[in-house]
């Protein structure tokens, strides 16, 4: 009686397991479904499976017509080894047809009997430039999120765009501005990119001829049919694909990094054990944590002080950390100093990330946290955004901040890059000695891609001002993401002097946060 007792609950669970491993199988995949929708709820979810993950994908996008072009495929039939992405993220047979993307799926194939190739269609009529740039439009905010889930299905591979029958005057610049951030979205900074027209007028022609100039990795293709255009950009996307082949850089192994603004769960126990793995796979010899307002990240009391610091104690020399107090959490100067104070002897080695949530750069409640960075010694790692020390085109708070506390060094993050085509931010950094910037974050690969031949200038002109970063956190890590690959190797492709790569990679941070004094 005894051994059926013990038995009676083994027997149980089993025929629980039986069941549940014998469901119907499109049972257990709602189930996973759902589970995943609950823990994803903030992300795009997966409407379709991959197709294939060695799929060529191409983006087709810009006007809807040019010229004559005109599709008509009632009649046709679906075109072997394409497909397309419809308007519910479902990958379906492509229809043959008289528009050129059919006759540069055409010519591709032609050229490799067992490729596969992903379209994903993104034209409006009438629709200029200015209407994809603006992420706020519907058309705009559906091509995003159709090149997102694209990524799924196997690896872009370049991009055709399709003018109408004239070219504004501005377009050049806005063209500029639009491939690097459309490069920027699909992860792949030199990106083929292939601006088409038909039958455009000779001052379209000119001005469409002056991009290849300006805009690396990209071409023109002028044809006086659909047919011909299609053909023509085949041949310029697999000139500028084996172009590609030569040109992308891998990340530098000469030199070990050092990544001044990484973000991490130090509260909790394996927190930081999380960043030094990841410090070993991105070859990131040292690091800085700098505090975000989440749970987990910044102690919210004494216990979780404590327990921060005690897991941050094996790392030394390794991950260093930074401190943070929120503007208007203190009252006066002095009682930040004395809470900074406190912070340093703990071994905070600067101040930041600092967010300044609903305030203007320069106001008084964040002057009262400059200066006391200034009275104690402490570098400040600032964020600049749409409501974060927010400033205004030229940035003079920037300039009233810097000029006010000469002696507190300030280092720029976000948004502050995105003033670099006006000139004000190379202007800051040749007029301020206390200012530098790091390239942590997107923005600053997607605004340095826009004209690589002034990036290498400014880099070159700025060498002792600017420091690697990443940005990189607790969501990314372990994360192979390719827009985050890119600050690993934009870098290289600029063919920077050696000496420029070692201040920018390592020295920089070394000088501004006094690391080699705090081994």
């Amino acid at each position: 009686m005894k051994q059926l007792r013990i038995l009676f609950p083994v027997v149980c669970l089993m025929g629980l397991a039986l069941v549940f491993f014998n469901r119907p199988a499109g049972e257990a995949k709602k189930a996973t479904v759902e589970k995943s929708d609950l823990i994803r709820n903030d992300q795009e979810a997966e409407i379709s499976p991959p197709i294939d993950e060695k799929m060529h994908i191409y983006l087709v996008m810009g006007e809807g017509k040019a010229g004559e072009i005109s599709t008509d495929s009632k009649e046709a039939g679906s075109m072997d080894r394409c497909v397309r992405l419809n308007e519910n993220k479902e990958w379906v047979p492509m229809v043959d047809g008289s528009d050129p993307e059919h006759a540069f799926v055409r010519k591709v194939l032609g050229k490799n009997k067992s490729l596969k190739i992903g379209l994903v269609t993104s034209k409006r009529e009438n629709a200029k430039i200015d209407i994809w740039m603006d992420r706020n439009l519907p058309e705009t905010r559906e091509m995003r999120q159709l090149v997102k889930h694209a990524m799924q299905g196997g690896e872009f591979k370049g991009v055709l765009w399709l003018y109408g029958n004239e070219v504004v005057e501005g377009d050049m610049d806005k063209m500029k501005s639009f491939v690097a951030d459309l490069r920027s979205h699909i992860g792949d900074p030199n990106l083929p990119f292939i601006i088409g027209m038909v039958q455009g007028s000779a001052s379209a022609q000119a001005q469409l001829a002056k991009i290849p100039e300006n805009i690396h990795l990209t071409a023109l293709a002028g044809a006086e049919s659909a047919e011909l255009l299609g053909e023509l950009y085949a041949e310029k996307m697999l000139e500028l694909r084996r172009l590609h082949e030569k040109v992308t850089p891998k990340a530098p192994s000469d030199l070990n990094l050092i990544d001044p603004h990484v973000h991490a769960m130090s509260v909790t126990p394996l927190g930081l054990r999380a960043v030094a793995n990841w410090m070993d796979e991105r070859n990131v010899e040292r690091c800085i944590v700098s505090p975000l307002m989440h749970k987990g990240s910044h102690p919210q009391n004494e216990e979780e002080y404590q327990t921060m610091l005690e897991n941050f104690r094996p790392y030394k020399g390794k991950i260093d950390r930074m401190c943070i107090i929120n503007a208007g959490e203190v009252g006066s100067t002095e009682e930040a100093v004395t809470l900074l104070k406190r912070e340093i002897g703990d071994g905070a080695i600067a101040f930041g990330e600092h967010y300044g949530v609903g305030l203007m750069f320069d106001d008084p409640k964040n002057l009262m946290l400059y200066e006391a960075c200034e009275k104690v010694g402490l570098p400040v790692m600032f964020h600049i955004d749409q409501n974060k020390n927010m400033v205004e085109q030229g940035m003079e708070r920037v300039d009233h901040v810097l000029r006010k506390y000469p002696k507190c060094n300030l280092v720029a993050h976000a948004y502050w890059w995105r003033q670099l085509a006006n000139g004000t931010c190379d202007r800051q950094l040749q007029e301020h000695p206390n200012l530098y910037a790091d390239m942590s974050g997107r923005v600053v690969i997607d605004v340095l891609n826009r004209d690589r031949a002034y990036a290498r200038e400014f880099l070159i002109r700025n060498q002792d001002k600017i420091l690697w970063a990443t940005d990189e956190g607790w969501w990314s890590f372990g994360g192979r993401d390719k827009q985050m690959n890119q600050h690993y190797t934009f870098l290289e492709g600029l063919d920077l002097p050696d000496e420029v790569r070692r201040k920018i990679y390592r020295e920089n941070s070394e000088k501004v946060y006094r690391l080699n004094n705090k081994k």
